[in-house]
């Protein structure tokens, strides 16, 4: 290994004399050393570094912008890890050395004639002369507006300046973060000459895998000639933000930051503007001025001003809404002249309609989950728009489609040509080729249906979060995200993923990034060229990145991105990704290769832990037995008050955290006869003056807003169905088993009555047989009947509203405050 003088974060000790000019006086040391090397055999003009001496230097601008220094010094220090040889950094060229290496638009640069035209969105040059190369992109400083807000702790403050300018209490979208103080940049700092630093350094051999020495390749060499390059690189996506949860810009350490600048990425100044663009916009108008309930939705008669929780939801019939929201818009557009993109995207978890006589009627329930909200708010957005394009042309609205508004609007005939759009799904999920054509089909439809043809995509790259199912999982889809991004390519014009890392808070031995840092490089890569051969991508990448144990890690990343989503129900596949990388552990040794193999050992440790209780099963949970009353009938009307439910076991729900008594009683029985089972439920309330009721109508998702029962239901040939019940009798149904689908009906019949003191429903649930769902997916429970051999599962759950306080009961506690833990279904089968 080369000594040399350097840090462990990756800058020369000393480059602090870069950033504003080089001392002269050091150039006198060089003069000597400089006539040696010019006695050389070999022309050195050739040469950057030969036999490990320097025969170049850097050159930059006297006042560059603040990214150049930068780019510079990580020129200079990854030379030096190469080769050995320190290149000094200059602001004005010497005669000290013959060859020059220009970072970044110069004096010098612009008497080649060398220029940043046309390097938009960090595209980069690299070329070279006979005895030079220049290293150039875009370069230019961000300068925050005096109306920013701070970020504090979360929280968004010092107002005083942008109420004055907006003349109202609106949210101000732009915060005054995003600074790397130990670098002293900011995110929207352009960074084009960065990127060629890095294009040229990737070109030597440099990767770097993962944050920090571990996840850095460098070789060594003596030698490193001046290429014989001219060329330009454009990304074939503008847009390129990576967002890296606790460690993003503003609060990631220097290597962390310099890891996601030398990935390539862009946060979209070009594309968006100066701040955030994207996002549930419609809560900037909302969550600092309630003074005109009119602006918020209806739900269970009352207007949702101060809900329990979030910002408020709007009522987009709403004529106040409307034009605040214009105002708002125009606003921001008028105080931030680089701002060219505003969102106006209802606030997140923004699932249910307004109930109030406006929008009665608007929702389109028949196109399922991701449609039945789709007119609605793509009118009210639409019409904004309108407005917008009347003022402001030369710039752009923004909405997520996300969640009941994914899809397009079909009774909107034309788009507002300055309506840009940011379709939500999860890449992950792409394993699965029919969510895949799904998706791509979605993006079609919204292309042909936007006139301004402009997509950007929100993703998420979570598997690997410290809580939920798939915590442990090696998650891996690279191949996924190859063939994904190549559809993609001249269709969308970027990317926001949400990407999962640990916070010093959670106290865990693994590292989140273990086995997302192989998707997210190769995400950033694709970024740049979609059309990249990802099998020697990925072979470079198990070559370089664990040596001795490539092979075996090849076969383990090819095994668990093809069946990673089984890990958490099949032990068969933790067996075998247990055995795989235990092999590449052993082949990996000691060293850095070992190390790297170990984070996966560590990360992996979570799901070896669930085996165990996969390999128990479903053990210690409630089994009930029903009683089968062959041909008995019952008058269906929601009070329990006939023969048919005499006899039968009277059931409780119970705290589904504790497993102790529920905050209020609700029981049941159940029963078999003919082909169905038959629930009579009673859901007891001290203070039935305030039952809330979500909804009256039948697949109103407003169901979930109020007091409900849900019925969960797992038979062995599906997995699983989500039957949701209002006081009302209204009825959700939901099959679970790929998504959210609405469009399935469960033909299950239900009868309510309110009553003084509780609530209370009977329903008869058919069972349409084993077959079912091969004949028609969307029609009935694919299930043949429960019996001891072969058993349902299911959980029977109530959720309660008390004021602001949501209480939930199950049947089936599930370790959790909420309801849809598999595992902890309870048995269910008809008594022989």
């Amino acid at each position: 290994m080369r000594k040399h003088s350097s840090n462990r974060n990756g800058i020369s000790h000393g480059c602090s004399l870069v950033i504003r000019g080089i001392v002269k006086k050091q150039m006198t040391l060089f003069a000597a050393f400089a006539t040696a090397i010019f006695a050389l055999s070999i022309s050195a003009e050739s040469f950057i570094v030969k036999d490990g001496k320097p025969l170049a230097e850097i050159v930059i601008a006297e006042n560059p912008p603040r990214s150049v220094p930068i780019a510079a010094e990580q020129l200079q220090y990854y030379i030096q890890r190469i080769s050995g040889a320190k290149l000094q950094i200059v602001n004005k060229a010497t005669s000290a050395f013959p060859v020059k290496i220009y970072v970044g638009k110069s004096s010098y640069t612009d008497k080649m004639g060398i220029n940043d035209k046309g390097l938009k969105y960090g595209a980069y040059k690299i070329i070279s002369g006979k005895d030079s190369l220049v290293l150039l992109g875009h370069d230019a400083d961000f300068t925050p507006y005096k109306t920013y807000v701070g970020l504090e702790k979360g929280r968004r403050k010092n107002y005083d300046d942008w109420d004055v300018v907006t003349k109202g209490k609106f949210y101000n979208p732009m915060i005054k973060g995003r600074y790397c103080k130990s670098l002293k940049l900011w995110a929207s700092d352009a960074r084009g000459s960065f990127n060629a630093v890095c294009g040229f350094l990737r070109k030597l051999g440099v990767r770097w895998y993962f944050p920090g020495e571990i996840g850095e390749i460098v070789p060594e060499k003596q030698n490193i000639s001046i290429p014989k390059v001219n060329k330009t690189v454009h990304p074939d996506f503008a847009f390129r933000n990576l967002y890296f949860y606790y460690v993003d810009f503003h609060r990631g350490s220097r290597e962390e930051v310099l890891w996601q600048m030398r990935l390539g990425l862009n946060d979209g100044k070009e594309t968006i503007g100066i701040g955030s663009g994207f996002g549930h916009g419609l809560q900037n108008v909302l969550v600092r001025d309630k003074s005109d309930p009119t602006r918020f939705a209806i739900f269970d008669g009352k207007r949702n001003v101060k809900p329990p929780k979030g910002v408020g939801m709007p009522c987009l019939s709403s004529g106040s809404l409307f034009k605040a929201t214009l105002k708002y818009a125009r606003v921001v557009f008028d105080t931030y002249p680089d701002q060219r993109m505003i969102d106006i995207g209802p606030p997140d978890g923004y699932g249910s309609l307004c109930q109030c006589p406006l929008c009665k009627e608007k929702g389109t329930f028949d196109r399922g989950w991701s449609g039945r909200m789709s007119d609605y708010v793509w009118d009210f957005v639409n019409r904004v728009a309108k407005e917008l394009y009347k003022s402001h042309p030369d710039r752009v609205v923004n909405v997520i489609a996300y969640s009941g508004y994914k899809q397009p609007p079909l009774k909107i005939d034309e788009m507002s040509p300055n309506l840009t759009i940011t379709i939500c799904r999860w890449r992950s999920n792409f394993t699965d080729p029919e969510v895949k054509r799904k998706s791509h089909e979605l993006t079609d439809a919204w292309l042909k249906k936007l006139p301004s043809k402009e997509i950007y995509i929100w993703d998420y790259y979570l598997c690997n979060r410290r809580t939920g199912p798939w915590v442990g999982v090696p998650a891996y889809f690279p191949h996924v995200a190859s063939e994904d991004l190549k559809f993609l390519k001249g269709k969308s014009k970027g990317e926001f993923i949400e990407i999962s890392r640990n916070h010093y808070t959670w106290n865990v031995p693994w590292h989140a990034l273990a086995v997302n840092h192989l998707n997210s490089y190769v995400t950033a890569r694709l970024y740049w060229n979609a059309d990249l051969d990802i099998e020697k991508l990925l072979k470079e990448y198990y070559d370089k990145f664990y040596g001795p144990a490539a092979e075996q890690m090849k076969a383990f990343v090819d095994y668990s991105e093809a069946n990673w989503p089984r890990a958490i129900k099949e032990v068969k596949v933790i067996d075998e990704m247990r055995r795989l990388i235990t092999s590449a552990r052993k082949a990996a040794g000691e060293g850095i290769y070992g190390k790297r193999v170990q984070m996966l050992v560590e990360y992996m440790k979570p799901l070896v832990a669930k085996r165990a209780k996969l390999a128990q099963g479903r053990k210690n949970v409630p089994e009930l037995i029903v009683k089968d009353l062959g041909k008995a009938k019952l008058k269906l009307d929601g009070r329990l008050d006939e023969p048919f439910w005499k006899d039968l076991k009277t059931h409780v729900l119970k705290n589904p955290l504790t497993g102790g008594k529920a905050s209020v009683n609700t029981t049941f029985k159940v029963a078999w006869a003919g082909d169905s089972l038959y629930f009579g439920i009673v859901c007891h309330d001290p203070n039935m003056k305030e039952l809330n009721i979500g909804s009256k109508e039948d697949g109103n998702t407003n169901i979930f807003n109020g007091d409900e029962i849900e019925l969960l239901l797992d038979p062995p040939a599906h997995s699983y169905y989500q039957i949701a019940f209002s006081p009302s009798g209204a009825m959700l149904d939901l099959d679970r088993a790929k998504g959210i689908n609405t469009k399935w009906a469960s033909q299950i019949t239900v009868a309510s009555q309110i009553n003084s003191g509780d609530w209370t429903l009977e329903m008869v649930v058919p069972i349409a047989g084993e077959s079912q769902e091969a004949l028609d997916s969307l029609l009935g429970i694919s299930a043949g009947k429960p019996t001891a051999k072969s058993p349902w599962y299911f959980n029977l759950c109530r959720q309660r509203w008390h004021g602001k306080t949501r209480e939930l009961s199950t049947f089936s506690p599930t370790g959790i405050d909420g309801f849809h833990v598999i595992l902890k279904f309870a048995k269910i089968y008809v008594k022989e």
